[in-house]
C-alpha cells in the first residue's frame, strides 16, 4: 500500500499547530501519568514524534510506531537521545513488539484509517495484545457522529505562513456508503500558488461503533470525552471523541 503522507514529511508540522495543541492536551496526560504512575507508552500513528516526545518529558519510556518512513525521519531528527524510540509499522505489526505498555495513544484520528469494520477489529485486538494488564488505551478520532448529523464535507480551513511563504490547508471528509472519502489539499504559496492533493479512505468511527467495537475485543471500562478537558461527549457539537479504555 503506497503511504498517502509520504509527501506531507515537509508540511505536515506546518499544518499542525503543535505549540497551541500540545497546550491544549499536555495537561490531561500529565494528570493521567501521575495518577496511574504510567511507565511505558506506545503512540500508535506517531507522525513527526511530538505526543512522544511529550509522554517521555512526562517521564516514560516511549515508542512511537508509523507506517510512513519520511515522517520517522523528521521524527528522529526533531528528537534528542534515543527516548522516544521510533519504528516503523501499522496495526498489523503490533503483535510483533515484545514490548508491553501500561499506556497505549492512538491520537489524531489515526485509528479512522483502518476503512473497515474487519479492520477496526483487527486494530483493537492487536493493540490488546501490546497492553500491559490494566493498561490504559487513549484514542481521539474526529467527532462523525457530527459530521453524520450536518452532512458536513469540508473541515475549517488552516491557513500558516513559514519561512516567508504562505499555506493554505483544506480538509475534506465526504462520506459515501459508509466510507470517510478523505482529502487533503495543500496550496503553497511564492511566486504563485502551488497545490498537493493527498486522498485515502477512513472508517467513520461514531461513538457507538467505536464502543461496541471495543467491547467486543474485550474492552470493560471505556469512558468518552469531547475534548481534552474531559468535557460531556455531545454527539451534535463536540469537536473530536476522546476515549479512556481498559480491560479489567
Amino acid at each position: 500500500m503506497s503511504d498517502p503522507y509520504a509527501g506531507m514529511a515537509d508540511t505536515y508540522d506546518i499544518m499542525v499547530d503543535w505549540p497551541a495543541r500540545l497546550a491544549r492536551e499536555r495537561p490531561f496526560f500529565a494528570e493521567l501519568f501521575r495518577e496511574q504512575r504510567l511507565e511505558r507508552a506506545l503512540d500508535i500513528g506517531c507522525a513527526t514524534g511530538h505526543h512522544a516526545r511529550t509522554f517521555a518529558e512526562l517521564g516514560a519510556h516511549v515508542v512511537g510506531i508509523d507506517p510512513s518512513e519520511p515522517l520517522l525521519d523528521t521524527a528522529r531528527a526533531l528528537t534528542a537521545g534515543d527516548n522516544p524510540r521510533f519504528v516503523a509499522g501499522g496495526f498489523a505489526d503490533l503483535p510483533a513488539l515484545t514490548e508491553r505498555f501500561d499506556f497505549v495513544s492512538v491520537l489524531g484520528n489515526t485509528l479512522a484509517h483502518v476503512r473497515h469494520a474487519r479492520g477496526l477489529h483487527t486494530a483493537l485486538r492487536n493493540i490488546a495484545t501490546v497492553l500491559a494488564p490494566g493498561g490504559l488505551l487513549c484514542m481521539q478520532v474526529l467527532n462523525y457522529d457530527r459530521l453524520l448529523i450536518e452532512n458536513s464535507r469540508w473541515l475549517p480551513l488552516v491557513s500558516r505562513r513559514r519561512d516567508d511563504r504562505d499555506y493554505l490547508f483544506l480538509r475534506e471528509h465526504r462520506i459515501v456508503r459508509g466510507k470517510a472519502e478523505f482529502t487533503l489539499i495543500t496550496l503553497t504559496g511564492e511566486n504563485g500558488w502551488q497545490q498537493h492533493v493527498e486522498r485515502t479512505t477512513h472508517l467513520p468511527l461514531t461513538q457507538d461503533t467505536l464502543r461496541l467495537a471495543l467491547q467486543r475485543v474485550g474492552f470493560t471500562r471505556i469512558d468518552c470525552y469531547g475534548s481534552f478537558q474531559r468535557e460531556t461527549y455531545t454527539p451534535a457539537t463536540s469537536p473530536n471523541l476522546v476515549v479512556l479504555a481498559q480491560i479489567l
